[in-house]
């Protein structure tokens, strides 16, 4: 077992660290014996030295639930006895030759691989890396049989179209290594936002179920026109809609808040959680759930690498909603909604 307890070492080491995972987003794997030993859904990876959290899946089952292309995975219990259902992408890591597989939402890699031209743009950045492009399909059973398709690369660095990053090694310790010269040779530096305007954030949300956003660097998505600009007209990776919807709401100047948030409600059917206040600032629903705050920053982090001399690229209006109504998804946001 000492694979094991490796890999919960690395797992909290890299859930640790917001621009690599945010909320129950990522997951890890080692292979042991046959079997998948795999992050539980919806889990938090910052959590994995103190919460029983990966489970002993057979590659046996997770064979027969490709072959069957079913995503419903049954649950497993963890070395403590506790039932939960193995990660979304539980299938994508068994397709993977290598021993340790590691799957995070990296900012810095999102920011190229949610932009037209991304794959041409990373060629010369990971010269010398065994990598792969895989084009956005939707996560678990259909993402793990496009992988397979690069089986005969053996890639150890897979970068997901308008998802995030994975790596593999056959050691835990070679594959943290992977992961962090992926992160620095992809490092950029964020675009410079103004400063928010906090006085008219206060006046707009009084008496409203609206507040200024707690996290202050996530103002910077309305002070920066470019970053407002982005995140208003869509969806550039999987967890944005599941937890924050499928478009940042966009108070223009001279609107009224309600107005703003009716027009967001008429277009997509979805009540918004957040609001840009264009040039002033960020307002969030009162009481935002951490995971939906740790997302928020997320989605800040990648815009401002987006550089303004790129085009970004956005889900399409059926693969949102195909993640906003997935059973998968739905069990992993009742138990993020379990953390404070």
């Amino acid at each position: 077992m000492l694979g094991i307890e490796k890999l919960i070492e690395v797992s909290a080491r890299i859930g640790g660290n917001l621009d690599l995972v945010q909320a129950g987003g990522g997951n890890t794997s080692i292979k042991e014996d046959g079997t998948l030993w795999v992050k539980a859904s919806g889990k938090w990876l910052r959590q994995a030295a103190e919460d029983d959290m990966f489970l002993p899946v057979p590659m046996a089952d997770i064979k027969r639930q490709l072959a069957a292309e079913d995503e419903k995975f049954p649950e497993y219990r963890t070395r403590r006895g506790v039932a939960l259902r193995p990660s979304v992408e539980t299938a994508v890591h068994a397709v993977l030759p290598q021993k340790v597989v590691i799957h995070v939402h990296s900012v810095r890699t999102i920011a190229w691989a949610a932009r037209a031209g991304g794959r041409e743009g990373l060629t010369p950045l990971l010269a010398g890396l065994k990598w792969s492009w895989i084009p956005y399909i939707h996560p678990g059973i259909p993402l793990a049989l496009r992988i397979q398709e690069e089986r005969t690369l053996r890639p150890d660095v897979l970068i997901l179209g308008n998802h995030g990053l994975v790596v593999a090694a056959d050691e835990c310790e070679a594959a943290e290594a992977l992961l962090h010269e992926v992160e620095h040779r992809l490092d950029a530096a964020p675009r410079p936002a103004g400063i928010p305007d906090l006085r008219k954030l206060e006046e707009l949300s009084k008496n409203t179920e609206w507040e200024i956003a707690e996290d202050n660097e996530t103002h910077a998505l309305a002070t920066d026109a470019l970053s407002c600009e982005i995140a208003a007209r869509g969806t550039l990776f999987p967890d944005q809609c599941v937890y924050l919807g499928p478009a940042a709401a966009i108070l223009e100047k001279g609107d009224a808040l309600a107005s703003a948030v009716q027009r967001y409600q008429t277009r997509y059917d979805f009540a918004p959680v957040l609001l840009l206040v264009a040039g002033a600032g960020m307002l969030t629903k009162r009481e935002m759930k951490r995971s939906a705050r740790e997302l928020l920053l997320g989605l800040a982090r990648v815009i401002e690498r987006i550089t303004s001399n790129a085009q970004a690229t956005y889900l399409t209006g059926d693969q949102v909603a195909r993640l906003m109504n997935w059973d998968a998804e739905k069990y992993r946001i009742a138990m993020a909604q379990k953390q404070k």
